[in-house]
C-alpha cells in the first residue's frame, strides 16, 4: 500500500507538472527573433528593406514601361506589352514596406522619443519620407496616418496622395530639426548609408525636398524658385547618398535578378539604348554587358544603389530654371548634370567634353528630360519624369494589353483581401483604369 501511495503521489506530481508550461518558459524565446531590440538593430534592417523597395520589383517593371530595358523571357517578355501583371505582383514591395521597413522606422521614432535620441529619429524620418515617396508615386493614395498600429487598427484608411506629400515635407522639416538637436544616442556603424554622419542625412533631406517639390510640376503648388533653392541647399551641403551591398550576403537586387535568380529574363535593349547609340554615348558599355544581359556598373554584386546624387539635383535645377524661363542657366545646370553623372561612372574627361559639345544648341525641356532619362537609368524617377513632362516621347507597343503606357500601378492583392473597404479603387476596375491608361484613377500630381 505504501508503494502504491508513493506511485499515486508521483503520478499526480507528474500530471500537475505536465499541466503547467512553466518549464517551457526558457525555451519559448527564439534567440534569433527577440521580442525587443535596440534602435541600432532596427536601423540597418529598415535600411536594407528600403533598398529592396527601391531596387527590386518596382524599378524592374517601370524600366520596361520606360523602354530602358526589354523583357526577353517568361513573364518579363509579357511585361513588354503590359500583360501578366496583376495585384499579386505588388504584395512583396507593399508588405515589405508596411510590415517591414516602415514599421521598423516607426519603432525607431517611438524609441528615440522615449530615449531622448533625436539623431535616430531624424534619420528614421528622412528614410520614412523617401519610402512614402516611392510608394505614393507608384500607387497614389496609401495608408499612413492610421498605419503601423498593429492589432489596434488592422484596416487603416488610405491618405490622399496630396496629404502624403504634405507628410513627406513635414517629415523632412522635422528630421532636419532632430538632426541638429543634442542626442543621447546617435547612429554609427549601424547606419549602412552614412555611417552616422548626421550632416549627410540633413543634406539628403534637402535633396529629397527638391525631388518632391519638383514632382508637383503639373499642380498649382509648383514653385520653380522653391525647387531651385532646395537644389542649391542640397548641392552646397554635398548631398550624395547610396545603399551599399556585400558580395556574399547582401547582393545588389539587380544582380540578384539578372544573374542569380532570373538570368536572361531582361536584356539591355530599348528606346533608351537607341538614343544612346544615336548620340555615340560613351556610357553604353558601362550600362550593358557584351551579351546585353547584365549591368556592369549598376548591377554588379556590390554595385551601390543611388538614393540622391549631385547629378539628379543638377537635372532638377535645370528643369526648374527652364520652367522659370532662364534657358541660359538651365543649359549650365544641364551640362553640370551630365558631367557629374559621367564622372561618377568613370567616363574620361575627353569623352565627356566631346559628348557635351555634341548636344543640340537649343536648350529646351525635351533636351533636359531626355538627358535625365538616360542618367537616371535603373531608378523609378524616369517613370515619374515621363508622367510629369511627356519626355522622352514614347509609344505603347502595337500589341499592348492596355490602350496606353501605364501611369500607375494597381493596389496589391493583400489590400483587397484584408482592407477592401478602404482601397480607393474597386477590384473590378478595368485594366486601363488600374494602370492609369484612362484618367479615372490617375495620381493626384498626374492629372
Amino acid at each position: 500500500m505504501k508503494i502504491k501511495s508513493i506511485l499515486i503521489v508521483a503520478v499526480a506530481a507528474i500530471g500537475f507538472t505536465a499541466c503547467s508550461d512553466a518549464w517551457l518558459e526558457e525555451y519559448k524565446l527564439d534567440q534569433n527573433r527577440p521580442s525587443e531590440v535596440t534602435m541600432a538593430v532596427l536601423l540597418p534592417s529598415a535600411q536594407a528593406g528600403c533598398g529592396m523597395l527601391q531596387g527590386d520589383v518596382l524599378p524592374r517593371l517601370t524600366s520596361i514601361f520606360m523602354q530602358q530595358m526589354t523583357g526577353t523571357d517568361r513573364q518579363s517578355l509579357a511585361h513588354n506589352r503590359y500583360a501578366q501583371i496583376g495585384e499579386g505582383d505588388f504584395n512583396t514591395p507593399w508588405n515589405g514596406s508596411y510590415a517591414g521597413s516602415l514599421y521598423d522606422l516607426q519603432l525607431i521614432m517611438d524609441m528615440a522619443e522615449e530615449q531622448d535620441a533625436p539623431a535616430y529619429s531624424g534619420v528614421a524620418k528622412v528614410m520614412t519620407a523617401k519610402a512614402l515617396g516611392i510608394l505614393t508615386d507608384h500607387f497614389g493614395d496609401i495608408p499612413y496616418s492610421e498605419a503601423f498600429q498593429g492589432a489596434g487598427n488592422m484596416k487603416p484608411a488610405f491618405d490622399s496622395q496630396e496629404d502624403i506629400y504634405t507628410s513627406i515635407f513635414t517629415l523632412l522639416d522635422e528630421a532636419q530639426a532632430d538632426l541638429a538637436s543634442p542626442s543621447t544616442l546617435s547612429p554609427g556603424s549601424d547606419d549602412l548609408i552614412h555611417g552616422g554622419d548626421l550632416a549627410a542625412w540633413s543634406a539628403m533631406a534637402d535633396a529629397l525636398r527638391a525631388r518632391y517639390l519638383n514632382h508637383l510640376s503639373k499642380t498649382s503648388l509648383y514653385n520653380a524658385a522653391d525647387v531651385i533653392a532646395a537644389c542649391d541647399d542640397a548641392l552646397n551641403a554635398g548631398a550624395y547618398s547610396t545603399i551599399g551591398f556585400d558580395a556574399a550576403l547582401n547582393q545588389n537586387p539587380w544582380y540578384q535578378f539578372t544573374v542569380i535568380d532570373r538570368a536572361g529574363y531582361i536584356s539591355q535593349f530599348g528606346t533608351m539604348y537607341d538614343m544612346m547609340e544615336g548620340s555615340s554615348d560613351p556610357r553604353i558599355d558601362l550600362y550593358r554587358s557584351a551579351d546585353s544581359l547584365t549591368l556592369p556598373v549598376y548591377g554588379a554584386a556590390t554595385s551601390p544603389l543611388p538614393i540622391v546624387t549631385p547629378y539628379e539635383l543638377h537635372f532638377i535645377k535645370a528643369e526648374a530654371q527652364m520652367m522659370n524661363g532662364d534657358a541660359t542657366a538651365a543649359r549650365s545646370s544641364l551640362e553640370d548634370a551630365i558631367e557629374s553623372h559621367m564622372t561618377w561612372l568613370g567616363v574620361d574627361a575627353a569623352s565627356i567634353t566631346t559628348y557635351v559639345d555634341s548636344l543640340s544648341a537649343t536648350t529646351d525641356l525635351e533636351l533636359i528630360m531626355n538627358e535625365k532619362y538616360v542618367a537616371m537609368f535603373t531608378l523609378t524617377e524616369s517613370w515619374t519624369d515621363w508622367r510629369r513632362t511627356g519626355f522622352p516621347t514614347l509609344s505603347a507597343p502595337a500589341d499592348a494589353n492596355l490602350s496606353a503606357i501605364p501611369r500607375r500601378l494597381p493596389y496589391p492583392e493583400g489590400e483587397y483581401l484584408y482592407n477592401a473597404d478602404n482601397v480607393p479603387m474597386p477590384i473590378d476596375a478595368t485594366p486601363d483604369e488600374k494602370f492609369g491608361a484612362t484618367s479615372t484613377y490617375r495620381l493626384w500630381w498626374d492629372m
